[in-house]
This record gives C-alpha cells, sequence and structure tokens, in this order.
C-alpha cells in the first residue's frame, strides 16, 4: 500500500521508489520530495513493489537496515530484473551484508549512519549515470513545515523540543551534511562526545541512524531557526560556544 502520491516538480521528472516499512523509508520520500524530486514510498510486501515497477522510476531506494538479507537481496534483484537502479541503505559496518547487496546488483550503498547530504551526493551521481542529460535540483533550501512552527503537545514537532541546546545544535550540523569528526573538530570537543549527543538525539526521536533523525527532521520541517541556539560570534565560534 503507497504512503504518498508523486510530488510533482516542474523541470525534475526523475522519479525516485522508496521501498521499506520502517520510518525511514517514509521520512527519506517526504524529504527527496522536498528537495525537488518526484518521490513515492512503497512497502517492501508485493503489492508495494508491483506498483513501484510499474510506474518506472528512474532510481529506486531499498532502505534495508530492517530486512532479512536473504528477502533484501531477493527484493533488490527483482527491480534490477526490471531494468531499475537500485540504491541500498544499510549498516554498511557488516560485511556480510555488504557481501550480500554487492551480490545482488544494487547500483550504490549508502551507511545508514552517513550525513544525509551523502545520500543527495549517490542520488544525483547514480541519476546523471543513468541519463547524462538529466539536471536534478538539489538545493539545500530547508523544509518549510506544512503545520505551526511550534512544538505543542501532539505535533509532528513535539519529539524535537526535548533536544537539548547541544543536541539541537548537533542536529543542525548533521542536517547540513557535517560527519560527527567534523562536528567535533569544529566546536573543539571530543568526538565521544559529539557521538554521545548523537545518541541521546536518536533516542528521543525514536529512530535508529543519524540518517532517519535527518529525513524526520527534513520531513517534519525542523530547522535550528525554529529553535536558534543563541551564542555570539561567527559560525565557527558559534559551533565552539554550542558545545
Amino acid at each position: 500500500m503507497t504512503s504518498l502520491v508523486w510530488s510533482e516538480t516542474v523541470g525534475v521528472p526523475d522519479r525516485i521508489l522508496v521501498v521499506g516499512d520502517a520510518l525511514l523509508a517514509g521520512a527519506l520520500a517526504s524529504a527527496l520530495s522536498a528537495h525537488g524530486f518526484s518521490a513515492m514510498h512503497v512497502s517492501h510486501r508485493e503489492r508495494g513493489i508491483g506498483t513501484g515497477i510499474g510506474l518506472r522510476p528512474s532510481l529506486v531506494i531499498v532502505d534495508a537496515g530492517s530486512l532479512e538479507p536473504a528477502v533484501g537481496a531477493s527484493l533488490v534483484a527483482t527491480f534490477c530484473r526490471a531494468d531499475l537502479p537500485v540504491c541500498v541503505i544499510d549498516a554498511v559496518g557488516e560485511a556480510s551484508r555488504r557481501w550480500v547487496w554487492n551480490g545482488s546488483g544494487a547500483a550504490a550503498l549508502v551507511d545508514i549512519n552517513a550525513p544525509f547530504d551523502e545520500l543527495f551526493r549517490t542520488v544525483n551521481r547514480l541519476l546523471r549515470k543513468g541519463s547524462p542529460a538529466h539536471s536534478v535540483r538539489t538545493t539545500s533550501a530547508r523544509l518549510a513545515s506544512s503545520s505551526a512552527a511550534g512544538s505543542s503537545p501532539g505535533s509532528p514537532l513535539e519529539p524535537f523540543a526535548g533536544l537539548t541546546r547541544r543536541e539541537q545544535f548537533v542536529l543542525a550540523e548533521l542536517i547540513e551534511g557535517y560527519c560527527a569528526e567534523e562536528i567535533a573538530g569544529a566546536a573543539f570537543v571530543s568526538i565521544s562526545t559529539v557521538r554521545s549527543h548523537i545518541k541521546s538525539i536518536l533516542h528521543k526521536l525514536g529512530v535508529s541512524s543519524q540518517l532517519a533523525a535527518v529525513a524526520l527532521a527534513r520531513r517534519e520541517g525542523w530547522s535550528l531557526e525554529k529553535h536558534p541556539v543563541k551564542v555570539p560570534g561567527d559560525s565557527e565560534s558559534r559551533r565552539a560556544d554550542a558545545m
């Protein structure tokens, strides 16, 4: 059963199909739509797969984090047989799972804990590879919230209200594409401190990866502008003072 309709964007014909039943898949589809792609989310069940193939997307993104390797490999192979390029999102640190995706015909593998911008760079690369004439718009403009800007009880932004000032800062940096090492270096703190903040962010937002946290923030329209870190100085100073 599909959860989103195609979001048609003028001048951007590329259709991206996001496959998976977890929160990450739906959030990714919404974030991709917000960045100018025509994105759709379907289940990895048989009916969803059939619907997705019938729409002939330019690229398929499979959220494989919750799938057994055999199920995921079969899913990827099904799309490959339909001549559709596939990008898999999974934990690349597990060699056995990485081997499965390489052998299934996937065109790319993105670490589920990678900065969100890495996925967009991979999407751009795969779309250009598929059709050199394509010009894909992937601006870094923030997703405007369609709901109230506040985080009142029961609103989609409510989980973000529980983030501390430092956690908000770290989440904003992740959204901009910085990795934990870069955030730590710019803020002059240890990598373990940043990772501790990231762990707390994931727990409070109820997600299991950095990619999912950033996708959720983009989908719900959260940004640091709505929850400003009130510290003086330039951007580099703000990174240091926020920590």
